[in-house]
């Protein structure tokens, strides 16, 4: 007993221990040469994830003053002097605990350097003036940073709006948390309401300022994410699958003077589509600059439901110029359970199981870098196709690495490749050059990671059941990166429905019923192929109990009307009007095909009105002959009871016909559990949207 009480203390202990050094902040090291500060941090080690790569930390410093860096240790000249928060956010790679946290680290700057320091972002990849980037996957229960940039390439000056839109409405839930805005470059916080206003106020102003302005200078531009959870670029819209928010900015492009309409319904499509919002204004920016805005954001615990779900973040630039375009930008993130940079992805993974097509068509998209500490030339990727799919449908969309077709390449040329084998699909990227990112001589981290993204379609419609996949990634000769698995699931959807039946109540003795109809209506999930549980409300009107008393055998004398009579007997009969309601709050279902579904549940029938009568018969003959055997009937009448009492009934039911959605007929057996009631059956027909 001591040994075993010894051996969890000392479980106790190290749990604690790594709980203690995962909270841990970085420890942030400051070295001057000059002018030039030079940072550097001190970590918790790392604790290896068993059979991943070799675990390492990737870097995104805040240098406090609009600038950043995904140096490990970064040199920074800054231009003014004055004192500076600067935030480290290391990301543990391949690591089993959670990312560091993060604490500001004030630096005192005496005096600033006129010249300022030559710095190249890398932050910009598409055409556009507006992109974001974070620093890292959201993981349930951390923070990242969302790097909100935008830039001025075509305009003498560009002033506008930015609204942010995050947490999408089809989730239902919460699952990312506004924390902190850092604005360096004094841009201001503002309202949606205030913003929409404005546009209110410039459509009045709208055809003046069009006859005025001349030929437009800058080309509209919708972008959307193109990388890893890292680094996502953007580009010119031109996939053929554009989301609805995109479709209706494309249209903007038509007519110059439908630009503030358009945008301001845009707005409004973006409210409908997400929960949550900010909105930054910001001055104007000469041409070429380049501006930043750092969002730190929380991924709320709740989101672990979903982990490997993607979720959006749509950025719309509105420029203060009423004639000029508006810019709309989109990046995907994963919702991961471990930082890891190679993995797979199902672009909108929940899907609409009520409205999809039999071919629908779905999007993975598999992210790969290369984390080593030297390039790599070659990439082969391989997927598994779930049975759900088909692999002859497969279409590549995009890559990265951009090379041509082996097909059509000239030997030793840099290519792709792709092929079908089984169940399995097959990519390969040849003679390329993809730096590691502990090569050190890389710059831009961006070139360090790649993408393949392709469709394929459903073979045809499938069970409304989810189905998942992963690929292994390998980087030349080295062992087989295994990716997250991916998992396709449906949104659950609701079906409801109405019932009408009759109620058949077999004779027992002395006791009958007759006339009760019931119709009712059903709220069940839509097509399940599992089991589920299903709700039902329904009305049963014009029940009428009838209870016969024993008769009693008398042998009395009595006069009626003058004459001699013998009463020979008399029995009573209680008549019970009834209406209740049914409730079915517990009917767990199962369905065995397509046209056979079996249950099983609970009803609380609920009277809601009562009334009973008694009616008194006596039998009795004449004394003179021949005699005449007649009888009497008295009826006393009961007050209407109005929601008296009520009755539990356990059941069983099966049902024959369309039984995940459609036509159905139904049988069911209840079996009252106070009263004395005998048993009844219910014959319905039932229908499902």
């Amino acid at each position: 007993m001591q040994r075993t009480g010894l051996i969890v203390m000392i479980l106790l202990a190290c749990g604690i221990e790594v709980i203690a050094q995962d909270s841990i902040p970085p420890e942030i090291r400051v070295d001057t040469s000059g002018d030039t500060l030079h940072f550097s941090a001190r970590l918790r080690p790392l604790r290896q994830l068993a059979g991943a790569p070799a675990a390492y930390y990737s870097y995104f410093w805040e240098l406090g003053d609009g600038r950043f860096s995904f140096d490990r240790n970064p040199s920074w000249l800054y231009r003014d002097s004055g004192r500076y928060q600067v935030r480290l956010y290391a990301t543990n790679n391949y690591d089993d605990g959670t990312a560091p946290p993060t604490r500001p680290r004030p630096v005192r700057v005496r005096k600033g350097s006129r010249s300022g320091q030559s710095w190249a972002s890398h932050f910009f990849h598409g055409d556009g003036e507006i992109e974001l980037k974070v620093n890292r996957n959201p993981k349930p229960g951390e923070n990242f940073v969302v790097v909100v940039g935008y830039r001025n390439r075509y305009a003498d000056s560009l002033g506008g709006s930015i609204a942010l839109f995050y947490n999408e409405r089809q989730f239902q839930r919460d699952g990312l948390a506004l924390l902190d805005q850092r604005l360096y470059d004094h841009q201001q916080p503002t309202d949606l309401n205030g913003l929409l206003a404005s546009l209110d106020g410039g459509d009045r102003a709208e055809a003046d300022d069009l006859v005025s302005a001349g030929p437009r200078q800058r080309p509209f531009h919708i972008g959307w994410s193109e990388s890893s959870a890292s680094f996502g670029s953007g580009a010119p819209l031109a996939d053929p699958e554009v989301p609805a928010a995109g479709l209706a900015a494309a249209d903007m492009g038509n007519d110059n003077a439908t630009f503030t309409s358009q945008t301001r319904s845009l707005l409004h499509n973006l409210q409908g589509q997400f929960s949550r919002h900010t909105v930054l204004h910001f001055p104007r920016v000469g041409r070429d600059e380049e501006k930043f805005a750092f969002l730190e954001m929380n991924t709320l615990p709740g989101m672990i439901r979903d982990t490997n779900a993607t979720v959006s973040l749509i950025a719309m630039l509105i420029p203060d110029d009423q004639t000029a375009p508006p810019e709309l930008y989109e990046l995907d993130l994963q919702v991961v359970s471990s930082h890891d940079p190679n993995r797979l992805q199902l672009l909108n993974r929940r899907i609409n199981y009520r409205f999809m097509p039999n071919r629908k068509e779905l999007t993975y998209r598999i992210n790969f870098q290369n984390t080593g500490t030297g390039p790599t030339r070659h990439i082969g990727i391989a997927v598994g196709i779930p049975p759900e799919l088909d692999s002859r449908t497969v279409r590549i969309r995009r890559w990265s690495p951009v090379c041509p077709w082996c097909d059509t390449a000239d030997s030793g040329q840099s290519c792709v490749d792709s092929f079908r084998r089984g169940d399995s699909l097959y990519f390969e990227f040849r003679n390329i050059y993809l730096p590691g990112l502990q090569q050190g001589i890389v710059t831009d981290k961006d070139s360090t990671e790649g993408f393949l993204e392709f469709s394929i379609r459903f073979r045809r419609k499938p069970k409304k059941i989810p189905f998942s996949t992963r690929a292994t990634i390998i980087f030349d000769a080295n062992q087989p990166v295994i990716t997250n698995r991916t998992t396709a699931r449906f949104i659950k959807g609701i079906s409801p429905g109405i019932m009408a039946g009759y109620n058949y109540v077999p004779s027992n003795r002395n006791y009958s019923a007759t006339g009760p109809l019931q119709l009712g209506y059903v709220l069940a999930p839509f097509s399940p192929y599992r089991p589920y549980f299903q709700a039902e409300a329904s009305v049963v009107l014009l029940e009428q109990q009838k209870l016969e008393g024993a008769l009693i055998q008398l042998n009395q004398d009595t006069t009626i009307l003058g004459q001699l009579y013998v009463m020979t007997g008399r029995k009573t009969q209680t008549v019970t009007k009834l209406n209740s309601l049914d409730l079915t709050p517990l009917h767990f279902r199962y369905n065995l095909n397509d046209w056979i579904g079996v249950g099983i549940g609970a009803t609380a029938q609920i009277f809601l009105s009562r009334q009973t009568s008694t009616i008194n018969t006596v039998f009795f003959s004449s004394q003179l002959l021949p005699a005449k055997v007649m009888s009497g009937t008295t009826t006393e009448s009961g007050s209407t009871r109005w929601i008296g009492s009520w009755n539990a009934q356990p059941f069983i039911d099966i049902q024959v016909g369309r039984v995940r959605t459609g036509p159905v007929l139904g049988l069911r057996f209840l079996r009252p559990l106070e009263g004395g009631l005998p048993s009844r059956f219910y014959l319905y027909a039932g229908f499902k949207l």
